[in-house]
């Protein structure tokens, strides 16, 4: 059902466990990204690779359960981080 890309990593990858606030706050930084134009490139990159909608579903799921937190491979985390710091700089 998921894609391949995400699913091939998971195993060999280190999992970290982030706050879902954390998680929310970073998603909605992308998202905003997507929707206001900015830095059209990396958004799509992040948004054809399934990893954006993958995490926001997550981020949902854990909000419905009421999850104060969720565990995701670190370079999922890093790839985020890395598009939160270049909206950080564009601002």
């Amino acid at each position: 059902m998921g894609s391949s890309k995400l699913n091939s990593g998971v195993r060999h990858e280190k999992l970290v466990t982030v706050t879902t606030d954390m998680l929310k706050d970073r998603l909605n930084r992308v998202y905003n990204r997507l929707h206001t134009g900015t830095d059209m490139r990396r958004a799509k990159s992040l948004s054809q690779e399934g990893l954006f909608e993958y995490l926001w579903d997550l981020k949902e799921v854990a909000l419905l359960e009421g999850k104060s937190s969720v565990e995701l491979p670190k370079n999922w985390l890093d790839e985020l981080e890395q598009d939160t710091v270049v909206t950080a700089r564009n601002h």
